[in-house]
């Protein structure tokens, strides 16, 4: 009976140590296979995250090759806008964005296309400075003077009938041509239109130097 008992203790020792050994197993199996996937998982978010780095490094320099061949068009249609003289060479890049949006560097390019394209057209809402009044005045006096000069001109020597009315037309002309040359000079110098207070500046200029001096050097003729 002892030695029965020996044995069967060494049969429960030996089963109770082989089931804590295929414990150990499927547990160090477990391990090894959670490792792996945890692994294959670590190597496939950095596959991921090289493919997405080259798309990104692709997509930058396809907008930073885009935004400057924009640049330089703009730069150059507000060259022939303002004078290249103005604007100089295309000025080179400044500090980068660390995290640059393309839709929003797209949208001001667009932006800033039409606020050039309006410019051009003259619909911007700018106000030349207050001294253009001046000047429009300026204007419409030296065109009545030059007006009265040509009338006389026309009239000195003969005083026929088709003379007079031609040095009335150039009289008409030397008032009606001011607001066309004010224009000129504000789209030239500050790419505005003319707006009603300098147009009524140079109109009444021009109409009082005439009434002035056709009423000065015309009362003998």
């Amino acid at each position: 009976m002892p030695n029965d008992t020996a044995y069967t203790d060494a049969v429960t020792a030996y089963m109770r140590e082989r089931a804590e050994a295929e414990a150990e197993t499927r547990a160090a199996d477990a391990a090894y296979r959670a490792e792996t996937e945890r692994l294959a998982a670590a190597v496939e978010d950095a596959r991921n995250a090289r493919d997405q780095a080259n798309r990104d490094a692709v997509a930058a320099a396809t907008l930073v090759a885009e935004t400057d061949k924009n640049v330089a068009v703009l730069w150059r249609s507000l060259g022939d806008f303002v004078g290249h003289r103005r604007t100089g060479p295309t000025p080179s890049a400044g500090t980068p964005d660390p995290a640059p949006d393309a839709d929003r560097v797209r949208a001001r390019l667009e932006r800033s296309g039409r606020l050039l394209a309006l410019a051009r057209q003259g619909e911007l809402p700018i106000e030349a400075p207050r001294h253009t009044e001046a000047t429009a005045a300026a204007i419409g006096a030296g065109l009545g003077a030059l007006a009265v000069a040509a009338a006389l001109w026309i009239l000195h020597g003969d005083d026929s009938a088709v003379r007079g009315a031609l040095a009335a037309l150039t009289l008409f002309l030397g008032v009606a041509t001011g607001p066309v040359v004010l224009g000129v000079w504000l789209t030239w110098q500050y790419r505005v239109r003319p707006r009603p207070g300098q147009t009524l500046a140079c109109v009444g200029a021009a109409v009082a130097a005439v009434c002035a001096l056709a009423g000065v050097f015309m009362r003998g003729l």
